[in-house]
């Protein structure tokens, strides 16, 4: 009998000492806990709930504990409007139809479209990114599923533990009247695996750095953090945090009074019978802040101050075919066919390139009083070869139109080449184009020096969207995750939000990519879809359809 107590003491000593040695790093990662964020995937978020009641790591998932934001410090303006240039993301702009009045020609008044509900934002693909959903400059939002792993004991290395799960939503709001922007967070499917965790406190914040000046960052003092327990949480589940920003003093180099904000939410958790505090940090968004002078829209309408979400390209809709924009018709096909035929528009030069084409170079608008004689140059070199081109024709009720605007850099006379297109219009649809145009500019705060797209198409951008099942918003991250390997063979392009199931669409051979280019791109591409054709598809992208497979 001693002999057999010696073996199994000797047995029990080895286990131990295996165990000691096998496990004391996941030992040392799960004992204290941890706090994560769960992208919003139904699979994803049903497993982590699952292994949270059963009292295991979503650690097992792959999932790694959330790391704090780290603060950056001052940057230069030039930098920081750079990194707006290159954002990959962009959204569809169209203000309402220009009106005839005993003025003249008279744009809309301006409107808001912001996010109205969780809901709205967390269908889109891309509230659950990197960078979140931006639906324009002011309006943006960002979903995950926060999740809390309280240790409820360790034993040789392996842990258990309770959990506390929800999905939180924050929608931000801009303005166009003044240097302030406001963020709004819901707490929603509040999850606790052990009742005594309903007692723990909760506290939310969201915090901010200031990017280019001092005063760019001034959190509001009336909608302080929010501390609650997770019961108070489940009964009133949403807060408020408002920013305000300083004007600084206008200089050469920043006479826009600009400035610039990061700001992300903070959310920490403190159960005090386990000793245990943990903060996860959500991800960064940008704000902007101008008191451009010269944002007006005719005849009364003035928006001195705003603050916008900078990290999307705003591109103008014109839909050419809706009767109420009949008016903009001749315009916006004029626009559209120097984009789509440049070497066919007049001044005829070979090999001439128009830019302004969502997926080609933007436009980047000139504030004409602060450029004067870079807009004359461009004004009267247009003015010459209209006069060159049209002297033979009657010009009598019509306009010269040109594209690209004389108001932007890539005008006739500042692009550096002979790379732009004029065509006679009515002067009634060229005035009221021009209205039109620089009400845009207000309502969007396009300022000097800002990139814009430009779309001419057969769809109007309201009823589109009741339909429209793509985002212009950058890339999906499950779309990325797909394609990663087709960006290698075909260079960067946009793969935007499909209709359904975003596998399904792939097998079934639909891929929406951003141009006909992109899609001929596509087409030739070590990856190949059998039989592939092109059909013009909701405002000027393309759907190629295949076959059911892809081929290499």
């Amino acid at each position: 009998m001693s002999k057999s107590i010696r073996s199994a003491a000797k047995i029990a000593v080895w286990l131990l000492l295996v165990l000691s040695l096998a496990t004391p790093v996941q030992a040392q990662a799960h004992s204290n806990g941890g706090g994560y964020w769960i992208p919003n995937d139904k699979e994803k978020m049903k497993q982590a709930a699952r292994l949270l009641k059963e009292g295991q790591s979503v650690e097992k998932m792959g999932i790694e504990k959330d790391k704090p934001q780290k603060r950056e410090g001052f940057q230069t303006l030039k930098k920081l409007r750079k990194e707006d240039k290159d954002a990959r993301a962009a959204y569809y702009a169209q203000p309402g139809a220009p009106k005839l009045t005993a003025a003249g020609w008279m744009p809309p008044k301006f409107e808001y479209d912001y996010i109205q509900t969780t809901n709205e934002c967390r269908q889109n693909p891309a509230s659950g990114s990197e960078t979140g959903y931006i639906k324009n400059h002011y309006a943006f939002c960002w979903s995950h599923v926060a999740t809390y792993q309280v240790p409820r004991k360790c034993h040789l290395g392996i842990c258990f533990y309770d959990g506390v799960q929800f999905q939180f939503t924050e929608i931000g709001y801009g303005s166009n009247h003044d240097r302030k922007m406001r963020v709004v967070y819901y707490l929603d499917d509040i999850l606790v695996t052990n009742p005594a965790l309903n007692g723990a406190k909760l506290k939310i914040d969201v915090v901010c750095e200031a990017k280019l000046n001092p005063g760019d960052c001034k959190p509001d003092p009336d909608t302080p953090a929010e501390e609650r327990t997770i019961a108070q949480w489940k009964n009133n589940n949403f807060g408020v945090k408002t920013f305000l920003s300083e004007a600084p003093e206008a200089t050469e180099d920043n006479p826009d009074k600009i400035g610039y904000m990061d700001f992300w939410p903070k959310l920490t958790i403190h159960h005090a019978p386990k000793n245990f505090t943990k903060t996860i940090d959500g991800i960064k968004q940008t704000v902007r802040f101008d008191s451009a002078r010269y944002m007006f829209a005719f005849p009364d309408q003035y928006f001195p101050q705003g603050a916008i979400f900078s990290k999307t390209k705003s591109v103008l809709n014109v839909p050419t075919t809706d009767p109420d924009f009949a008016i903009l018709k001749e315009a916006g096909e004029h626009w559209k066919f120097a984009m789509d035929h440049p070497e066919e528009t007049k001044p005829y030069v070979l090999g001439k390139k128009i830019p302004g084409k969502l997926g080609s170079e933007p436009l980047t608008r000139m504030y004409t009083k602060r450029h004067p004689d870079e807009y004359n140059k461009n004004r009267n070199k247009t003015r010459s070869a209209c006069d060159k081109e049209f002297k033979d024709e009657d010009r009598t009720g019509k306009q010269c139109d040109e594209f690209p605007f004389a108001a932007t850099w890539q005008g006739s006379a500042t692009n550096g080449q002979d790379w732009f297109s004029i065509r006679l219009i009515s002067a009634e649809s060229n005035q009221a184009a021009g209205a039109w145009l620089g009400a845009w500019y207000a309502y969007d705060r396009i300022l000097d020096n800002d990139p814009f797209g430009w779309l001419a198409s057969r769809l109007n951008a309201s009823s589109a969207a009741a339909n429209r099942c793509v985002h212009v918003g950058g890339i999906p991250w499950l779309a990325s995750l797909l394609f990663s390997f087709v960006q290698t063979a075909i260079g960067t392009f946009a793969i935007l939000r499909p209709c359904g199931n975003f596998i399904s669409q792939l097998m079934s051979g639909f891929i929406i990519l951003e141009n006909r280019q992109r899609a001929e791109e596509w087409r030739s591409s070590p990856f190949k879809i059998r039989k592939a054709r092109y059909v013009h598809v909701q405002r000027a992208f393309w759907l190629i359809k295949g076959s059911r497979t892809l081929r290499r």
